[in-house]
């Protein structure tokens, strides 16, 4: 059926593809951005970020202001290979942490290459909206 949609055939746009996926991906400087998930709790936030293939040596969670920073580099192994579908390359995420999130007392755990970051929630009053008028130019 594919080849009724790609006259050129289907192992030719898979090439391109796969060729396109793979200069991008070697751009020095680019970093892959892991995929992740945001729970919330009542007394605190978990953050799951999918770090496959990386191991607490290669791994760094630090905080950058109100942000929280994940970044890490996947080596490739020198050898040689007949299939090379696995990405390697550095990871690097920012999360901007949310308002009630306490900055003290955040714990990062790696287990079957997920990372779980727990970060504490801390009880503040609701900010009542602040109206700004507007001028007339």
């Amino acid at each position: 059926m594919l080849e009724k949609l790609w006259p050129f055939g289907r192992n030719r746009v898979r090439k391109a593809v796969e060729e396109a996926l793979e200069r991008a991906f070697q751009e020095v400087g680019e970093a892959l951005e892991p995929l992740s998930e945001l729970q919330e709790h009542p007394d605190h936030y978990l953050l799951r970020v999918e770090v496959p293939g990386l191991g607490p040596e290669n791994l760094e969670v630090r905080l950058e202001g109100d942000q929280l920073v994940i970044q890490g580099e996947k080596r490739e192994e020198k050898r040689t290979k007949h299939l090379a579908e696995i990405v390697y390359g550095k990871v690097y995420r920012a999360y901007l942490l949310p308002k009630d999130a306490k900055k003290e007392g955040i714990t990062a755990r790696l287990s079957r290459g997920v990372l779980e970051v727990r970060i504490p929630r801390e009880a503040r009053p609701e900010e009542p909206p602040v109206r700004i008028p507007v001028e007339e130019a």
